[in-house]
């Protein structure tokens, strides 16, 4: 039976996010490249410590920093007869203010230094592990099927509530995946 693959799509992202493949990163690997290029401890950047999909778990998590991979909709077919839809998946890292030292400038920085990592895993270009396609993606129902997927927009969140007496952060990436429909079935 054919499919288009919502479930598929979110699994993919996370398997290219925590799982990677031969011969590439994944997120947190490529969060260790940058604080090793930057001279900075996990003190100052943690590895994210819980990925999580289809649920905005957020600030209910109980482990942070903490990833949300969240299918949101999806497209008509993209063109006649091409047997592809996007998805739209968002990102959701959420940081506590207790995760990072130092002030609430050093958050503000952690976070652009988490968009800065999780871009280049989107831009690389490596034999068996192309962002653009979320390394042919992986090995589950999505493999071989992933055309595109790309980064739409980075948008770091502040809720006043949450912030009351803390720089509690939520980093949100609007992320468009492009699956072809599954021909094996």
């Amino acid at each position: 039976m054919p499919f288009y693959g919502a479930e598929a799509g979110v699994e993919a992202v996370r398997e290219f996010l925590q799982t990677g493949a031969v011969g590439s990163n994944t997120y947190n690997q490529e969060l260790a490249v940058l604080r090793a290029d930057r001279g900075i401890t996990t003190a100052e950047l943690p590895d994210v410590a819980q990925f999580e999909t289809f649920y905005p778990r957020e600030f209910q998590s109980r482990q942070y920093p903490h990833l949300s991979i969240v299918y949101l909709s999806d497209t008509a077919e993209q063109e006649r007869n091409s047997r592809m839809v996007n998805l739209a998946i968002e990102l959701r890292l959420t940081v506590l203010d207790l995760s990072v030292a130092g002030s609430e400038v050093q958050m503000g920085e952690a976070m652009c230094r988490y968009r800065d990592a999780l871009t280049k895993l989107f831009f690389r270009r490596l034999q068996g592990g192309q962002g653009w396609t979320l390394n042919n993606g992986g090995t589950g129902d999505a493999q071989g099927r992933i055309i595109l997927a790309k980064i739409e927009a980075n948008t770091l969140t502040f809720d006043p509530e949450l912030q009351a007496n803390t720089a509690n952060m939520l980093l949100r990436t609007a992320l468009l995946v492009r699956i072809q429909e599954d021909y094996k079935s």
